[in-house]
């Protein structure tokens, strides 16, 4: 087992074996991903689902994502594997890679989620959303269930910040994910690869960066 100090007193653990991470695109999971090219020692497995009523957005950002980490790390000793669906949810995200650790193809999964902010900064942000963002700052998670890590879980989008400038990510991989949960019903026109600004994701990332994407 390899114990990374990330930030403070956030460590993360990182087995010998072959691991599979989920990547979205987005900040948490980029910032995931590069922790685990840098530090991990076996084959990485690196799982995107592609949603199609989205323009499947998330996942060419993550192609530009691996690419960057990949790169930034020197460790190509990985599979991406992008599946689709017509539409997102928390069942087929992670069907691949259950699929993969029942096949004893990984021994773990990580996933890159945070804490909301605190809720006197929520309730300021755009609620029509699809997307599910109930992620209560007030608890406090494991970061460990099973085959699953979540390292994040305990620190929110400011705190993932601090984490992007100690490392010098802001420049060179935080400006290529992306967070844009964008719907028809908006009255913003649809950003494609950009940021609408207006959903709550959106909000969340400039809240927690300072920046609009």
């Amino acid at each position: 087992m390899n114990i990374v100090s990330v930030i403070d007193n956030l460590e993360l653990e990182i087995p010998d074996s072959p691991l599979g991470i989920t990547v979205s695109g987005g900040a948490d999971s980029a910032l995931l991903l590069y922790f685990l090219l840098k530090h991990s020692t076996n084959k990485l497995h690196i799982f995107t689902l592609a949603n199609q009523s989205k323009n499947i957005c998330n996942a060419l950002a993550s192609v530009n994502v691996v690419s960057r980490c990949a790169e930034l790390t020197n460790n190509y000793n990985f599979l991406h594997h992008i599946s689709y669906a017509t539409t997102q949810t928390d069942e087929k995200l992670f069907n691949t890679p259950k699929q993969y650790y029942n096949d004893k193809t990984i021994t773990h999964v990580y996933t890159g989620i945070t804490k909301d902010p605190p809720k006197s900064v929520t309730d300021t942000f755009n609620q029509t959303t699809t997307e599910t963002h109930e992620r209560d700052p007030n608890l406090v998670r494991n970061t460990k269930d099973g085959i699953g890590f979540t390292p994040w879980t305990n620190i929110d989008k400011k705190y993932l910040c601090k984490i992007y400038e100690k490392y010098n990510l802001l420049e060179n991989l935080f400006p290529l994910t992306r967070s844009c949960e964008w719907i028809k019903e908006f009255d913003t026109p649809d950003p494609g690869m950009g940021h609408c600004g207006e959903c709550w994701w959106c909000e969340e990332r400039k809240w927690g960066f300072d920046q609009s994407g």
